[in-house]
């Protein structure tokens, strides 16, 4: 167990990030569906893309459409519940959800006999968390009595571009698609927390970040025979720019009224400090990018009847790392130290995925058809073990997971990297499935479409507790609208 004293000294640097606790980056790379079709497919929509949301998906598919068109997620709702198991006490439970109306996917389609033109904006994620949440005696710290957290967090992202499509011949079509993308971050927080001798501390910050950038996508398409068509895309990210603020205050009651009674931290993506208990810390700039990882589609769709088609996707995202310079330099007085950190960013830390989707759509009558698919979605998040979290909190108890060298006033430290500070802190396996009914005319269309999601694995969002288990659980309804000249 971790002494009041102990506890007191983790928290000002445990809020140093304040992702920990809480939901970091998406811990997935399938975020939703966009489009009629592609929705109710499951995902399974390269070989096709025969409609607006083929320029996300992929653009050469656009070279087989014949009709001008629109398409507009007219709305789109989305119930997400997240599900931490046994924090801080067996039985304690803590449920993270979202619930929201979203417009998710605009487009626009422009058809010159071979050449095609599209325009679409996709709003590809847009997750919002608001909780007040309240543990009383945490058995896993019998000093503590009541912890209190005040949560706000919102993280979206959204692709805006045009597309192109050439029929080079009636069995072959290439396309592009240029997205500008714009992606933030925005958490607010705070805590309050008593101890058993009626002693408390209080911390609030705020995280802020924006990044923007382009993301092409290129795609090919082959119908080889009528009855089959094979579809390949590419898409990577590239950062162009960005900006991130944090400001952090911290306040502890046992310390005496003075300079160093109230902690102070603020970051930007130039530079970072910080004051606490006195101590003048220099810290690593704030990071103002996300994975600039890359995803590679491959389809195959059968058409055997006029009525009746099936559809097959693999997708595979390349995972992401990055390393920098992440020491520090503090000076209390005359006495200097430096921190030797790991250089990795974790927060931009990102594992491989490979997913597969399958789906069909079937004609009931002439203008009315049943769609249905299945689909996985991979955590790009390393698993999280029992017994790795379970060494970490030993080797932090004990030895505070650092080396410390002194030579007069001045110190050198070296910090081991714990895995109960790492922001990716959330590993769940889902599988997910689509049902959708469409009526069709000549000139328009209304779709809508059921998606059920569930997933199960383990977290670590107490750095101070074992591993959890975790569930996920999210239901979707997408309501479509599409239109052609």
């Amino acid at each position: 167990m971790l002494k009041t004293k102990q506890i007191r000294n983790l928290l000002p640097i445990l809020f140093l990030c304040p992702s920990i606790l809480f939901a970091s980056e998406p811990f997935h790379n399938i975020q939703g569906f966009y489009g009629e079709r592609a929705a109710g497919l499951g995902g399974a929509f390269t070989a096709i893309a025969d409609d607006p949301s083929g320029a996300y998906y992929n653009p050469a598919g656009l070279g087989f459409t014949y009709h001008d068109g629109v398409s507009i997620s007219a709305s789109n709702f989305k119930d997400v519940k997240r599900s931490y198991i046994n924090i801080d006490t067996p039985g304690q439970v803590y449920n993270q959800t979202h619930q929201g109306f979203d417009p998710n996917f605009i487009g626009l389609l422009k058809n010159f006999d071979r050449w095609k033109f599209a325009f679409s904006i996709v709003n590809t994620y847009n997750y919002s968390y608001n909780r007040v949440d309240q543990v009383n005696y945490p058995l896993v710290s019998p000093s503590i009595n009541s912890t209190r957290n005040y949560t706000k967090e919102r993280y979206n992202q959204l692709l805006v571009g045009p597309s192109a499509a050439y029929l080079l011949t009636d069995k072959l079509s290439v396309g592009a698609t240029l997205y500008y993308m714009n992606d933030t971050k925005e958490v607010s927080r705070t805590q309050f927390q008593q101890f058993s001798d009626l002693s408390y501390v209080m911390r609030s910050y705020v995280d802020n970040r924006r990044t923007s950038g382009i993301m092409p996508v290129i795609g090919i398409q082959y119908q080889p025979i009528q009855k089959v068509s094979l579809g390949l895309s590419y898409r990577r990210i590239f950062v162009m720019g960005g900006n991130r603020l944090y400001n952090e205050v911290y306040a502890d009651s046992t310390r005496r009224p003075g300079s160093s009674a109230i902690d102070f931290i603020e970051g930007t993506g130039d530079g970072a400090s910080s004051i606490e208990a006195g101590v003048l810390t220099q810290k690593p700039r704030l990071t103002t990018s996300i994975p600039q990882t890359s995803e590679m589609r491959f389809g195959v769709a059968f058409f055997p009847t006029s009525r009746f088609l099936a559809s097959f996707d693999m997708i595979y995202t390349t995972g992401y790392k990055s390393r920098r310079n992440q020491d520090e330099i503090s000076a209390f007085g005359r006495r200097v130290t430096y921190t030797i950190n790991d250089t990795e960013v974790r927060e931009l830390t990102r594992a491989s995925t490979t997913n597969f989707a399958a789906g069909m759509e079937y004609y009931l009558a002439d203008t009315f058809s049943v769609l249905g698919g299945i689909y996985t979605n991979e955590p790009n998040t390393k698993p999280i073990s029992w017994t790795e979290s379970a060494v970490d909190l030993y080797l932090q108890n004990a030895h505070g997971n650092q080396v410390q060298v002194n030579s007069g006033d001045n110190s050198l430290i070296y910090k081991a990297p714990r895995s109960g500070n790492n922001p990716r802190n959330e590993y769940s396996r889902n599988k997910g499935l689509s049902l959708g009914f469409s009526w069709v005319t000549s000139k328009s269309s209304v779709s809508v479409t059921y998606i059920r999601e569930v997933g199960n694995g383990n977290s670590r969002i107490d750095p101070n507790s074992l591993s959890q288990s975790f569930e996920y659980s999210a239901h979707s309804i997408y309501i479509m609208v599409s239109s052609r000249n």
